[in-house]
């Protein structure tokens, strides 16, 4: 499709040379309104070799730029739509496209700035998102860290209360030796006088 379109585009310069010409304004507008943008940029781009006419000049950079301001065909070329329209505002500002070519010259470089802005968002976001990726990571590291630690301070507390009880039980046991104790040395001492009378 695209070599037939190629040889379509060469045969009709080729026509046009012939003719003189004469019609190449007129057809390359014809093409363009019919969308056959490969075609009429090949007869717009004729113009400009041949310097025809200021009007016809003027006519297709504007269609040129117009035709390279596309995105969604194959010919997209900001960079050349830039070209061409800045040629059309600087050899005719007061001319027929002066102030459509301005305006698209704005809008393209408002174009320009947008994307740069959304291509800067576009970064800021997938930055955002690693950093909200890590965090998130660091934070199931912490909770992990934090459930340990809470099972650690629960086993403590469950030995420090086993502590507490085995505490209680020897005080409860030297409470009971002391007072054995205090039994038996009382008893020793009531022995100790049976023995002395």
């Amino acid at each position: 499709m695209l070599q037939q379109m190629k040889a379509t585009s060469i045969g009709f310069v080729c026509w046009l040379a012939l003719s003189g010409c004469n019609l190449l304004g007129s057809a390359g507008d014809r093409l363009f309104a019919e969308r056959d943008f490969a075609t009429a940029r090949d007869a717009y781009l004729h113009v400009l070799e041949n310097r025809d006419g200021g009007r016809r000049v003027e006519s297709a950079l504007y269609h040129l730029g117009l035709i390279y301001l596309q995105p969604d065909y194959e010919l997209y070329d900001p960079e050349a739509a830039r070209s061409a329209l800045t040629r059309l505002t600087h050899i005719r500002p007061q001319g027929e496209y002066a102030a459509q070519a301005s305006l698209l010259l704005a809008l393209q470089g408002e174009t320009v700035r947008l994307r740069a802005t959304v291509q800067s968002q576009l970064v800021l976001g997938r930055e955002a998102e690693e950093m909200l990726a890590s965090l998130r990571e660091e934070a199931a590291k912490t909770e992990a860290k934090s459930e340990d630690q809470s099972k650690r301070v629960g086993r403590l507390g469950y030995r420090i209360a086993g502590l507490q009880a085995q505490i209680v039980k020897l005080r409860e046991e030297l409470e009971a030796t002391a007072t054995e104790l205090l039994e038996r040395e009382q008893e020793l001492e009531r022995l100790k006088r049976i023995d002395l009378e």
